[in-house]
Order: structure tokens, then C-alpha cells, then sequence
């Protein structure tokens, strides 16, 4: 009798691990079950977003593209007038053209008075003209910046399109 107790509980013991095992088991599968659900969703929704994406229609708009938006004029004399053409290419798929540009008393500007089609170039010329310079600017970094405003607007919030160049000079007398 002692025996088939002692083998009763042996056999016991052996299938604890087994039935634990098994239950850990089921968890996973059922969790990788849902991991995998998940998964399924996330990419229907970034499927769904990539299909709303595609059905945003495209800005019609200009956009300015410069060569380079900075020039730095070093150190210039009392009486010199360095300037710099920024030249820019309309990437958009608008025709652009320039309302004005506006700077500082001290700057001249100049720039491409005509539309501009889809990939054709253009100009803004500024000439900084260091007498017209307050005596506070003299002996000092200064950074002056030129404002391009166009005739078109934003097709969202129709706000007027606005571009900027800029140039550092330092006026030494």
C-alpha cells in the first residue's frame, strides 16, 4: 500500500510540471495571438493613412529655392558698398511673382520684376551701402536681413508667401 502511494504521488509530482508547462504555454500562444492582432491593426492604419496621403491633393504654389541665402561682406570701409545677388530658381509648380522686398535705409535691393514660371530663375540684389549706416553700427558684427514678400499666398491659410536672405558685414572706419 505504501508503495502505490509513494508511486501515486511520484506520478503527481511528474505531471505538475507538465500541466504548469502546458498552461504557460496557452498563455503565450494566446499572447502572441494578440501581439499578432495588434500588429495586423497597426499596419491597416498605416496603410489607411498612406491611402489618405495619396488622396491629399498637391499645393499649387511657388517655391523659392536659393543658391545660398547668406553672404558674409568681412570687414568693409566707411564708403564702400559691397553687394550680393541671391539667385533662386521657382521649384514650385505656381508661377511667382515679387510683391516687394523690403531691408534696412542702409540697404538698396533690387530684384526680378517679372513672373517667374515653374523652374525658371530669378534675383534679389542687395547693396549695402555703409554711409547711409548708423554711427552705432560702425566698429561691430552686424547681420541684415532682406525680406522677399510675393503676390501669391498659401492656398491652406492664405497668408502671403515670404521668403528671407540675409548678409553679415562689419564697418570699419
Amino acid at each position: 500500500m505504501k508503495k502505490s502511494i509513494f508511486q501515486l504521488f511520484l506520478a503527481f509530482i511528474m505531471m505538475a510540471p507538465v500541466s504548469l508547462v502546458a498552461q504557460s504555454a496557452s498563455t503565450t500562444v494566446k499572447r502572441t495571438t494578440t501581439q499578432k492582432k495588434v500588429v495586423k491593426k497597426k499596419k491597416s492604419s498605416t496603410a489607411a493613412a498612406a491611402t489618405t496621403k495619396a488622396a491629399e491633393p498637391k499645393l499649387i504654389m511657388p517655391v523659392m529655392t536659393f543658391t545660398t541665402k547668406f553672404k558674409d561682406f568681412g570687414k568693409v570701409k566707411t564708403g564702400e558698398k559691397p553687394s550680393m545677388t541671391y539667385e533662386f530658381t521657382n521649384t514650385g509648380n505656381a508661377p511667382l511673382d515679387i510683391e516687394i522686398c523690403t531691408g534696412c535705409e542702409c540697404t538698396e535691393i533690387d530684384w526680378t520684376r517679372t513672373t517667374v514660371q515653374p523652374g525658371e530663375k530669378g534675383f534679389v540684389k542687395a547693396v549695402f551701402n555703409t554711409v547711409k549706416a548708423e554711427a552705432d553700427d560702425h566698429k561691430k558684427q552686424l547681420t541684415k536681413y532682406v525680406d522677399i514678400i510675393m503676390k501669391q499666398t498659401h492656398p491652406k491659410n492664405n497668408y502671403p508667401l515670404v521668403e528671407s536672405v540675409k548678409f553679415d558685414v562689419f564697418i570699419v572706419d
